[in-house]
């Protein structure tokens, strides 16, 4: 037997203020999860994971994961043990004869009572090799995961743990207790929805088969123990009606979208004698009946060679080599700062997410608009200015797609409409603002170039009654260049074309107002006057446009 450096033996001391513990040094702790470390910080033990799955006898069979999860204190560890002790017997020729009366149970480490018993992921010490339908050999590995929800784990402890199991499993039972509620269902839906968004969001299904274990049933006559009871049941509670609350149709529309199979099996109460004995170790002796006949019914059919389900990941069979690569992968993701962190609902995650999706588009779309058509920008024809806006429109909506969102597709929509209505409001905004150019900003040109005309007109006939022809040819020359360049402007701004050179144009013009006619309007009587007023008119309008587009906002995000 391999010689691990980290056992669950190693790891525990005994209290007598609890049960005995059942355990062997055979299961081995891949992922631990440190309670100490404010950041609750996750760690793979890569060297143990290599060595149960890089052995020559493993590493390219391809390979089956089953894998349990749930809440704390539900006895995931002790089923667990009875898929080792088939797989055991199974490779002995004597899967008749599994469940001896009156063996303990072994394996994994579990005992009773209220107290977490698993910290991380473990898996066994090593795979097992069963025959599939076509005869080829699979390795069969069995994984136990930390119970979710008890006090010493965080939100993201839980779903980093479910969700990371969820996608090395090719079988993922969720073990559940006495019924199939609402609240089940919602942490499912959080916790693959975690996992999912660590895949990239891909378009398939992302997970394979899921098993929801109901253990403890109490309404045998109403669905009978086993897996045909256990589908009414599912079917029952993962039923779309048009009555529904879209919350809940979303949610279901979800867990369905999230795994290529799902089932669920209905088992029995183990008996009193397990739930309160504090000495009980296992034995089928102090077992009911009911419960051991469940076990024969479900086990032998999940191991089954004709119902093995292979580790597939993107069409592709996954091996134990590879299997170890992956792990790694998946763990570097959750180990990271891009998967947003999860919280008590995934509603309000994924709110959350979204909305920070349609801020930082609709940022996206005002900056580029502002580059094209802002408070300094010359005039654009409406037309060019509706297709600017498209183009800005198209990438802030491609910005929002591709941000990475809880909730999938569906969840996005609202978001995706809410991000278009602040567009348009945001563009209405911008079309006044261009067109409110043609009637404060845009005077200012053509006044003062008409006034430069005029003064060098007047200085032109000056010269000539003065005999200074050289220099009233001068004057005669600059009245000609003016003419030409209020003729490009006029024809920019009423065209749309040659945008450029009328913005070279009105930022002279701008220069020669703001350092030579504004500054000395107070001294020209009522022509200054006039100056002033159309100053305070323009900063009005800028005010206006700057305020627009954040007024609409803020109503939004209200």
């Amino acid at each position: 037997m391999v010689d691990f450096p980290e056992r669950i033996s190693d790891l525990r001391t005994e209290d007598e203020s609890h049960p005995p513990r059942i355990q062997v040094s055979e299961a081995v702790r891949i992922v631990e999860v440190s309670d100490e470390d404010p950041e609750h910080a996750f760690t793979l033990n890569e060297a143990a994971l290599e060595k149960v799955l890089l052995d020559r006898k493993y590493a390219d069979k391809k390979v089956a994961v089953i894998g349990v999860a749930g809440a704390y204190r539900k006895g995931k560890s002790f089923l667990l043990n009875f898929f080792l002790r088939y797989l055991q017997a199974l490779e002995q020729n004597k899967d008749h004869e599994w469940l001896q009366p009156d063996a303990p149970l072994k394996g994994f480490s579990w005992r009773g009572g209220s107290e977490r018993e698993t910290n991380g992921i473990l898996i066994w010490e090593r795979p097992f090799l069963i025959r599939d339908q076509n005869g080829e050999e699979i390795a069969v590995l069995l994984m136990d995961t930390q119970g979710a929800f008890d006090s010493q784990s965080t939100v993201k402890d839980c779903a980093t743990i479910f969700a990371l199991s969820t996608m090395i499993s090719s079988i993922q039972i969720y073990n559940l207790t006495q019924n199939i509620q609402e609240d089940d269902l919602q942490h499912l839906q959080l916790f693959t929805e975690y996992g999912r968004l660590a895949l990239e969001g891909s378009t398939t299904k992302p997970f394979q088969s899921l098993i929801f274990l109901v253990r403890d049933w109490s309404f045998p006559y109403e669905a009978e123990y086993g897996f045909q009871g256990g589908q009414r049941t599912l079917d029952k509670r993962l039923q779309l009606s048009d009555k529904q609350h879209p919350e809940l149709q979303q949610l279901r529309k979800h867990i369905r979208s999230c795994f290529d199979k799902i089932e669920c099996f209905l088992m029995p109460h183990p008996g009193l004698k397990v739930a309160t004995n504090p000495n009980f170790d296992g034995k089928l002796t102090d077992i009911q009946l009911e419960f051991q006949q469940a076990l024969q019914a479900m086990i032998p059919r999940l191991l089954d060679g004709a119902h093995l389900v292979i580790k597939d990941i993107a069409g592709h069979k996954v091996t134990c080599r590879e299997l170890v690569e992956y792990f790694k992968a998946y763990m570097k993701i959750f180990q990271g700062q891009e998967l947003p962190e999860p919280k008590s609902m995934l509603i309000a995650t994924a709110e959350a997410n979204n909305l920070a999706a349609v801020s930082s588009a609709r940022a996206l779309y005002i900056k580029n608009m502002e580059e094209i058509c802002g408070g300094e920008k010359p005039y654009m024809q409406t037309a060019e200015l509706a297709n600017e806006h498209e183009r800005c429109r198209s990438e802030a909506i491609r910005e929002f797609r591709n941000a990475k969102k809880m909730g999938g597709a569906d969840f996005s929509i609202t978001f995706l409409e809410r991000l278009e209505t602040d567009i348009n409001e945001s563009y209405e905004s911008f079309k006044k603002s261009n067109e409110g150019k043609n009637l404060f900003k845009s005077m200012r040109t053509p006044a003062v170039l008409i006034a430069i005309m005029i003064a060098d007109y007047v200085l032109q006939e000056f010269c000539q009654l003065l005999g200074m022809n050289s220099i009233a040819g001068i004057f005669s020359s600059v009245f000609l260049v003016i003419v030409c360049t209020l003729s490009v402007w006029a024809y920019s701004r009423y065209s749309g074309n040659l945008r450029e050179p009328a913005g070279y144009i009105d930022d002279s013009v701008n220069w020669v107002w703001k350092e030579f006619i504004s500054p000395n309007a107070h001294h020209m009587g009522a022509l200054g006057g006039a100056v002033q007023l159309g100053d305070q008119l323009q900063n009005a309008a800028a005010s206006a446009r700057r305020a627009a587009p954040s007024a609409s906002r803020e109503r939004k995000d209200r």
